[in-house]
């Protein structure tokens, strides 16, 4: 399964197996864990990549002196699992035998040697160490991909970090973190995945989390959110050693890998609109009303909606007024009697829908090239005054900006198209020409208009205009209203259909 995510050294939802201590400073027990890891994830390797990520501190350096053999907490857990570099050399190989992503965590500059030694695939950067710059600035030097935990980091300290690493151009991902151990459901925020990608969008997004072992949720509501790399804290339970309180046990992984699966197929795909399945439309056909006559057609007739009613059931090779649309006209192949079905059989279907896409993508290039500002969430209206088989020689498009007790009106004339004579009743107008050049013929007379020049058009003063080049017009009146436009050929006012207005065309 690929996965949209921006870091390129990941093809798939990584899931890192986390073993931290967890070796318990025997080496057998560590290679029991890796052994054991490797036959949970063997059925998920579709789904996922798996790799498995250890911590180095060089303890001689790492701490001080003066607390060395002392019985803090975590002075005490290092000591105890500590490991000689002979028993990190099978760890790392039973990892790379299986096939695992090789990662680790460095705590200070020489376990970063250590990390260029064995040639991880990823360094992670512990909570803790976030924004330690002097680890961070060797971290850099080794030019690996980057993963970094932002638990207990404002929001400051993660921006420092994001920039850091994208403007020495490493590839670097994100993870949002809660350092609470175990981490209740209340506390989890997995919510932040969304956060980050939205601050983030250049950078990969995951989540490393410390939760109760026999939950099962987070990865798949992570994944939805955008998350595509996991960090799960593993353990080997045995008579001599007991997980700690959140991390998990091959058993409680496979829960884990299974429904974070389910999850994903769930969610499926997300880069593009995916075609409706031959069954799913039949399954909703049943349910569209099909289209029938209300009262008789003659061959040849414009079926309109006063002359049809919809109900259900469509008939087998129907139309459903799911077709019946203002872009489509119905045309009658032969007479159609009260009641009977409009179907392909006796009826004709000139789709305009095409015709109006390709208006609107000449329209967005024309005005893309003008380079005038477009208000936000414009809508687009094509006038089209002799229908759209016409447009490019009569028509015109036009944005509203504003129509309050003064309107403002962008208009945007293709080159060579024209806009039959008309005259308002009450508007009184000034044309701002903004683009290109306009043959403007007020009352019979023409006038060319350059840009930057302007022109104020009376009520009742007839006026029309062209342009060999494109214009566009900042038009600036008092309010418009709709039926005060009346023009010279009265077979324009007829066409009750000569507009269209599109959204969502930007």
């Amino acid at each position: 399964m690929e996965s949209p995510i921006k870091n390129e050294k990941i093809a798939k939802p990584l899931v890192i197996l986390e073993i931290a201590n967890n070796h318990m400073g025997n080496v057998s027990h560590g290679l029991g864990l890796i052994e054991r890891l490797n036959g949970v994830t063997e059925e998920f390797r579709d789904f996922f990549d798996f790799g498995v990520k250890f911590q180095f501190r060089h303890l001689d350096t790492f701490i001080h002196e003066s607390h060395r053999g002392s019985s803090l907490k975590y002075v005490r857990r290092f000591e105890e699992t500590r490991l000689s570099d002979s028993e990190w050399k099978q760890l790392i190989a039973a990892a790379r035998n299986f096939e695992f992503k090789l990662l680790a965590t460095p705590f200070d500059e020489v376990s970063v040697d250590v990390c260029k030694n064995v040639n991880v695939d990823f360094i992670k950067i512990a909570s803790c160490s976030l924004t330690d710059w002097p680890l961070v600035e060797c971290i850099a030097r080794t030019d690996k991909p980057i993963i970094f935990s932002t638990a207990g980091a404002n929001l400051d300290q993660i921006d420092a970090m994001v920039s850091f690493f994208e403007n020495r151009s490493i590839s670097v991902t994100l993870m949002h973190c809660v350092g609470l151990y175990p981490t209740k459901d209340e506390q989890l925020n997995i919510g932040q995945v969304s956060f980050y990608k939205k601050r983030y969008p250049h950078v990969a997004v995951g989540v490393s989390t410390h939760e109760d072992p026999a939950s099962l949720r987070t990865g798949g509501l992570a994944f939805a959110l955008g998350a595509r790399v996991f960090e799960k804290h593993v353990g080997l339970p045995t008579d001599e050693y007991e997980n700690n309180a959140y991390s998990v046990s091959p058993d409680q992984l496979t829960a884990w890998l299974e429904e974070t699966k389910k999850s994903m197929l769930s969610v499926g795909e997300e880069t593009q609109k995916l075609d409706n399945s031959a069954d799913e439309i039949k399954s909703l056909r049943a349910l569209q009303r099909g289209i029938f006559a209300r009262s008789s057609i003659k061959a040849g007739q414009q079926l309109l909606e006063k002359n049809l009613f919809f109900a259900i059931p469509c008939v087998d090779g129907g139309f459903t007024a799911n077709n019946f649309s203002k872009y489509d006209k119905f045309v009658a192949k032969e007479d159609i009697g009260v009641g009977e079905a409009i179907t392909q059989n006796n009826t004709v279907v000139e789709n305009n829908r095409k015709k109006v896409k390709q208006i609107v993508e000449d329209l967005r290039s024309f005005i893309q090239n003008t380079q005038v500002a477009i208000p936000i969430g414009a809508n687009l209206e094509i006038s089209h005054h002799y229908g759209l088989d016409h447009f490019y020689e009569t028509g015109l498009a036009m944005i509203t900006v504003v129509n309050e007790e003064y309107c403002k009106k962008l208009l945007f004339i293709l080159p060579g198209q024209h806009h039959p004579e008309q005259f308002h009743k009450k508007k009184k107008e000034t044309f701002h020409v903004v683009h290109g050049r306009l043959n403007l013929t007020l009352d019979g007379h023409c006038r060319l208009l350059s840009p930057g020049e302007t022109q104020t058009i009376k009520a009742g003063v007839k006026h029309e205009f062209t342009t060999d080049s494109g214009c566009v017009i900042e038009e600036i009146s008092t309010t418009h209203e709709i039926l005060d436009s009346y023009y010279t050929d009265k077979n324009i006012e007829k066409n009750s259909n000569r507009k269209t207005v599109v959204k969502f065309w930007v």
